[in-house]
């Protein structure tokens, strides 16, 4: 249980987990907010793009992205995320918007280095399956791959949560988007379910489940 000073604050480490692109673009930009109400909790930022162990890596709380399958995890889910086809205005004016799945063939289709799972769309090929594409320009990191869409390398697949400054701006722009699944991915807040849940991190798991949903997530 964490420690309270004689102000009744909550005190001690807190080691948070999450892929890199989720800490950057969510956790990253509400954590001040988190410090002013808890500046006693001391907070310890850790990414990585593959699941961790959390006892192994000494993780109080990791954010999971899809669908989970540790059943020594106890998850609280925070919301959904959308998936959804992007290209930048410069890549349309050089290589025209795809219109139709059949035509996504004879563009630049960039996708996921490491993480193939990442590499299927939300579009139903021909055969009836989910499209699996094989890219011509992959990186390990959705950063990555959201500047080369912007710098106008390609199209890309991404969940809604990294992209939402480059499309309110315009810098990016939906691909097929009548053709696209109503797809979203889960997000989740994990802990292992032998480990007592000290205050700090439950603390930290209702903040997010407070200001995640409706600009970061969907419920």
């Amino acid at each position: 249980e964490a420690l309270l000073d004689r102000h009744n604050q909550p005190q001690g480490r807190l080691r948070v987990n999450a892929a890199p692109s989720f800490m950057q673009f969510v956790i990253v930009p509400v954590i001040g907010e988190f410090r002013a109400r808890y500046p006693g909790i001391t907070l310890e930022l850790d990414t990585h793009d593959r699941f961790v162990d959390l006892l192994e890596q000494r993780v109080d709380l990791a954010i999971r992205i899809g669908d989970l399958e540790d059943s020594s995890l106890h998850a609280r889910l925070l919301g959904h995320s959308p998936l959804r086809l992007l290209a930048s205005p410069s890549y349309i004016q050089r290589h025209g918007a795809p219109q139709s799945i059949d035509e996504l063939a004879q563009h630049s289709l960039m996708g996921f280095s490491q993480l193939e799972h990442l590499n299927q769309w939300p579009l139903i090929g021909a055969d009836g399956k989910r499209l699996h594409i094989s890219p011509t320009l992959s990186a390990s990191s959705g950063s990555t791959l959201i500047e080369l869409a912007i710098a106008g390398e390609g199209i890309v697949c991404l969940a809604d949560f990294m992209t939402i400054a480059p499309r309110q701006k315009g810098a990016l722009v939906d691909i097929l988007p009548d053709y696209t699944e109503l797809k979203t991915q889960a997000v989740n807040a994990v802990y292992y379910r032998q480990a007592t849940l000290s205050q700090r991190t439950r603390l930290f798991m209702e903040f997010l489940a407070e200001r995640l949903p409706g600009k970061y997530l969907q419920g």
